[in-house]
């Protein structure tokens, strides 16, 4: 799109490029009576940017409408390519057996899809995980019993398999939904670079593939380069060396020692505010990401140093915390402590969050305009006190609080590793030549930091699809039982609804006695897909009326039909509780 005078009204075909003029009143000299046109370019790159970011856009966005899409169009495609290739075989009446069985494969998969989308494709999931499990095996077996040079990137191979194969069997459906989340905003990034590659051009017949996004890319990854100068500041920052290695190390030390007192304390008294200011003056971060700056450029020496500090750090912190939490009474019970119940469950959210946290920490180190927002950076990720909890649980002996609130830490260490590499790949940080002459330490550096993310992964996995469904059965159970007390009683209120696995507790509250709590069982049983047990909780209430007409009506507790009305002659009190078994005992007799 560009301006064009007076004197080019006429259509050009310059370049053989498609314009639509479009008057303005402004002239050549910029005064507001001439003509101003715009020429507007469409190429296959702009159409095809166009379309790659406008559906990755859309599954982000709309993810439900754009999956009960996308599944019948994938199901058609299956069965377009596995009709296509057997009716390629009948007609030849010879092929390949691998090529027909694929093709088998191909239709029976379309067609599932089709009939039994959500089944299919846990199953597909399912299976590929299976083959992960048994390829990750295999391979454990011959690292047990084979030698091979490259034992480590075995290793690492063989965690992630593991890792990706154990998720893929247990919880396919969130497996499924990651994938399609991740494939769906790389489509919107790639679209993105194709659109600026065709709109930045005036031929109508540019075109863009993979192979130029892969040159776009190295070309901007080479022409980023914070300069020697900036890089020698922030190694002066991020490493403890000389000059006056000592004395940088000691204040460091010093300010790790007070954040994580600072941190037990406000743990202790359940002071959000305390905790935050100890999260402001932790100093632990700048090793973490020292280090992703040497994974970078290859310096193991560096990389060494600062991961030796940060596990040192790591040992301090917990074991001041453990003196801190033998010598100071507990304020509030530990169990009902707020920011300990806060760090013992981590789940997925919590690597997402340590994700972008990592990432904004090493953009904001290299760039100088935005190292304000370092600060927001240590509020975001918590990295000491998830080890004041760690501290504080072993002194009471709440050995699983301690596991939960370190892998809460691990997954925070590990997700500021694997980001903040990334950004300093990414910020010109090194050279691409240097780079390249590192590529395999920086590989197996990373790949090492990859599957030590999988493996945290699942853990925070199962935890985040414990926490969804235990939300998704409270917002069930709640529903039910207030549409199973309205048939009853409109005047009959639900106070509070806790699920806890099959158990599902209600407090009701109202004038009225409670109803047959059977249909209520009989449909939550449905709904969780087993047997559940009720417990109903009535308080009794009365409801005072007034008009000046009518004067004062109150209107008591009324009693259960089953209830023996005392001699005095006054309704007798509802049962407290009523409780339902999900199902009848096969064992009991008639009557």
């Amino acid at each position: 799109m560009k301006p064009v005078g007076r004197q080019d009204l006429a259509p050009s075909h310059h370049h053989g490029a498609m314009q639509q003029p479009l008057d303005v009143l402004v002239d050549d000299d910029g005064s507001d009576d001439a003509p101003l046109q715009f020429e507007f370019t469409v190429n296959p790159a702009v159409i095809k940017g166009a379309i790659v970011s406008g559906l990755g856009l859309f599954i982000l966005l709309a993810p439900e409408p754009a999956v009960a899409i996308l599944r019948p169009v994938l199901a058609i495609g299956l069965l377009f390519v596995g009709g296509a290739d057997i009716w390629a075989i009948i007609r030849r009446r010879q092929g390949r057996k691998v090529g027909g069985l694929l093709a088998l494969v191909s239709v029976v998969a379309g067609v599932a899809l089709l009939l039994f989308p959500n089944e299919t494709i846990e199953s597909i999931f399912e299976l590929l995980g299976l083959y992960l499990l048994v390829r990750g095996l295999i391979a454990v077996f011959r690292l047990v019993f084979r030698r091979t040079s490259s034992k480590i990137l075995n290793v690492i191979a063989v965690g992630v398999q593991l890792s990706l194969g154990i998720l893929m069997v247990l919880i396919p459906e969130s497996v499924a939904q990651t994938l399609v989340g991740t494939s769906a905003l790389f489509a919107t990034l790639l679209g993105g670079i194709m659109l600026a590659y065709g709109l930045r051009r005036d031929n109508k017949d540019a075109d863009i593939d993979l192979e130029t996004v892969r040159t776009i890319a190295k070309e901007w990854i080479s022409s980023r380069d914070v300069g020697d100068a900036r890089r020698a500041q922030l190694s002066e920052d991020l490493y403890f060396e000389q000059p006056g290695r000592l004395s940088k190390l000691a204040a460091w030390w010093v300010m790790l020692m007070l954040s994580v007192a600072i941190a037990t304390y406000g743990i202790l008294q359940d002071s959000t505010a305390v905790v935050i200011g100890a999260m402001l003056i932790a100093p632990l971060m700048t090793p973490i990401v020292a280090a992703s700056a040497a994974i970078v450029n290859g310096r193991r020496a560096r990389l060494t140093r600062s991961m030796a500090l940060v596990a040192g750090g790591v040992g301090v912190a917990i074991a001041l915390a453990f003196v801190i939490g033998r010598w100071t009474p507990a304020l509030i019970p530990l169990l009902s402590n707020s920011q300990v119940t806060s760090r013992t469950s981590p789940n997925v959210i919590d690597m997402a969050i340590a994700l972008a946290a990592g990432a904004a920490g090493a953009f904001a180190m290299i760039n100088p305009r935005v190292a304000s927002g370092l600060a927001g950076v240590a509020i975001a990720v918590a990295l000491v006190p998830p080890l004041g909890v760690v501290g504080l649980t072993l002194n009471d002996g709440d050995f699983s609080s301690a596991l939960g609130a370190f892998i809460l830490f691990l997954t925070n260490l590990v997700s500021i590793l694997l980001a903040a590499t990334v950004v300093f790949g990414l910020s010109g940080w090194t050279n691409v030549q240097r780079i390249k002459s590192n590529a395999s330490s920086i590989a197996m550096t990373v790949g090492v930091i990859v599957a030590a993310a999988m493996i945290i992964l699942l853990p925070l996995m199962f935890t985040a699809q414990g926490i969804l469904t235990t939300s998704a059965r409270q917002n069930t159970a709640t529903s039910a039982t207030t549409e199973w007390a309205a048939t009853y009683s409109p005047k009959l209120v639900v106070d509070s609804v806790t699920v806890d696995g099959a158990t599902v507790e209600a407090q009701l509250s109202g004038p009225q006695t409670l109803g047959d709590p059977a249909p209520l069982a009989q449909e939550l049983t449905t709904d969780f897909n087993e047997p559940v047990t009720l417990e109903l909780t009535l308080v009794p209430t009365s409801v005072t009326e007034y008009s000046e007409a009518g004067g004062t009506t109150t209107n008591l507790p009324t009693a259960r039909p089953d209830t023996p009305t005392p001699e005095n002659g006054q309704s007798g009190s509802p049962l407290p509780t009523a409780t339902a078994p999900a199902t009848p005992d096969p064992t009991a007799g008639p009557g």
